[in-house]
């Protein structure tokens, strides 16, 4: 294993980013040598962590090991590119890119450099999640929920991009079968791209995933539900909680049960997660593979909803 700390970079210190940010001065491994934004109001937080401040990410050629790119999605593409090209290894937030081609670009372009590229699906780090996944055999029916008030941060993409994508991830991991069937709905209210959108996917194996994302909602919501021919698990992924329900082998009745959570930070466990994989050249929980085949179920989402949306006034 390589005892050398990882130095890595940040590109774009937004909401996002600037966590990015946060968290690699603190983990282990790893050591901040830069931020980058095209906004001023970055320069703070380089200052902050005692750390040069770039508004060009090509600045930072030569001097990192790795980046986080957390920039708008149709930069992902560009910048990613760039670092992967002057064999630095890199995470990108989801979506992995704008487009399949996009995606298809990158996958290659890793795996002739052999470099670390992982997508930042932030949802399989959640301590809820990882405890579930050792929970389920043989999902019958998945249901999802993410819903949140309105942010105009978020122009570039439609929800289905901005949050669905969560799920689609999940649900792949999940399921592990081609995808048969795909239905979706949905429509735009405050903004050019859909705001809500409603997804029904059916898989070979007889799976049925039915995904529901909105960006117009009061109520913040993060709530996933499994449904087995045994048993059914409700996963909250804000509370980080998980809840049981199976049949007693003794009577016909259902046991109830709130299983033990230890809770974390996802996105800290995420970053530990890339400086690991660098350090032990180890592949990442969340590939640019499964970034793109998540990508490539929404774009069909997408054209769904393109087909079926109503001709508006």
């Amino acid at each position: 294993m390589n005892t050398q700390e990882v130095k890595i970079g940040v590109i774009g210190v937004g909401h996002l980013g600037q966590h990015h940010a946060r968290l690699l001065a603190e983990i282990a491994g790893a050591k901040l040598v830069g931020v980058v934004d095209v906004n001023e109001a970055g320069r703070e937080l380089a200052a902050k962590h005692s750390v040069p401040f770039y508004t060009d990410y090509r600045e930072l050629a030569g001097k990192v090991d790795a980046v986080t790119v957390v920039v708008p999605t149709f930069l992902h593409h560009e910048v990613a590119k760039f670092f992967l090209e002057r064999n630095v290894h890199t995470f990108i937030e989801k979506p992995v890119t704008k487009t399949l081609e996009e995606a298809n670009d990158l996958v290659s372009l890793a795996g002739k450099k052999q470099l670390t590229l992982q997508v930042g699906h932030i949802e399989r780090f959640n301590a809820a999640m990882i405890k579930l996944q050792s929970l389920c055999d043989n999902p019958r029916f998945i249901e999802c929920q993410r819903m949140g008030p309105f942010s105009p941060r978020i122009q570039d993409v439609g929800v289905v991009q901005d949050l669905m994508i969560h799920d689609i991830d999940i649900v792949l991991s999940l399921v592990r079968s081609p995808i048969k069937h795909i239905d979706a709905v949905g429509i735009p209210v405050l903004t050019d791209n859909e705001d809500i959108a409603n997804a029904h996917i059916v898989f070979e194996n007889g799976c049925i995933a039915n995904l529901t994302a909105s960006r117009i909602s009061e109520e913040r919501i993060r709530k996933l539900r499994i449904f087995e021919l045994d048993k059914y698990c409700s996963l909250d992924y804000a509370n980080q909680a998980i809840t049981l329900r199976r049949k007693s082998n003794l009577e016909e009745k259902i046991i109830r049960e709130e299983l033990e959570v230890h809770k974390a930070e996802p996105l800290r466990l995420e970053l530990e997660h890339f400086i690991s994989c660098i350090k032990e050249r180890k592949k990442p929980l969340v590939t640019v593979e499964d970034g793109k085949n998540a990508l490539e179920v929404a774009v069909e989402i997408l054209e769904q909803i393109k087909h079926n949306q109503p001709n508006r006034r």
